[in-house]
């Protein structure tokens, strides 16, 4: 096998080893990842974000890993696996897990709406595309979260736009807040947001919930005055939910009937009715 087709070969297996990982970036590490192999001797390598589904350690393999950390806070860990490792792997290992953190870092400054922090919407669809592949491939669960903030017009019309940009960036920043570092939000224009969870629909359901009561408790700084609810429809992969496109269409529906539903409220295929405090 000549040099060109080596090189080919050990690309497809690092896309290969990606696609097990719950991480629908995990491609934008495969340079990293390929250098981890040749200066190591590992013979898998895999990014485990936290919040993500822990993936098996192969019986056969030894492992070592190393802590990704984000402006002092963990978010995963980088996992190396061989047979037997070459003399210093583990102290290398360290140091390539430095340069994904920045590499995450600044791969999401490049990619996020400037007003909300969230991901842009073509960003968010390239990584929701990812996951349903992943979804596909390895049967990894995927789902997906619609919601926009309910009569967000009125905050515009009544408090004006820099009121309503204030409570779009508070938004963003509370979801950023709550969720795990596998998960992913986006902007995908407007008021409308998304959300990928790597979590089936149970759990999906139930993180929706919880968002939906945060949002709903968001107080802006500098209008505290000012109340707002969200709308969420939650969809996530199976049979008849096998592409990106019929993921976000059963994911529009879904927020659609919250909507006629009476607004502030998760509507998915489990339904969480909205209890009233008054009960």
């Amino acid at each position: 096998m000549n040099m060109a087709s080596n090189l080919s070969t050990q690309a497809e297996q690092t896309v290969s080893d990606f696609l097990d990982l719950p991480d629908p970036m995990a491609e934008q590490y495969d340079t990293i990842m390929y250098l981890i192999r040749q200066t190591t001797g590992a013979r898998r390598v895999c990014v485990q974000l936290d919040g993500a589904p822990v993936q098996a350690v192969p019986t056969d393999m030894a492992s070592i890993q190393a802590p990704i950390v984000h402006q002092g806070s963990r978010i995963g860990m980088l996992r190396a696996f061989a047979e037997e490792f070459d003399s210093g792997a583990a102290h290398l290992l360290a140091g390539f897990a430095v340069l994904v953190a920045e590499h995450h870092a600044l791969w999401s400054v490049a990619h996020c709406d400037m007003l909300t922090k969230a991901m842009t919407r073509r960003a968010f669809m390239v990584d929701l595309g990812r996951a349903v592949a992943t979804w596909l491939r390895r049967g990894q669960h995927c789902s997906l979260v619609i919601f926009d903030l309910d009569h967000f017009k009125i905050i515009n019309d009544t408090h004006g736009h820099n009121a309503g940009d204030a409570v779009l960036r508070a938004v963003a920043h509370v979801m950023q807040s709550e969720l795990r570092p596998c998960d992913r939000l986006g902007r995908l224009g407007g008021e409308e947001f998304g959300v990928l969870l790597m979590a089936d629909i149970d759990a999906a359901v139930e993180i929706s919930e919880r968002l939906r009561r945060v949002i709903e408790g968001t107080t802006v700084r500098d209008y505290p005055e000012i109340a707002f609810t969200a709308s969420l429809g939650v969809a996530t992969c199976g049979p008849e939910i096998d592409s990106r496109d019929a993921l976000i269409t059963a994911a529009d529906a879904f927020l659609y009937e919250a909507k006629q539903n009476g607004r502030n409220r998760v509507i998915g295929a489990v339904n969480i009715p909205v209890l009233d405090p008054w009960d």
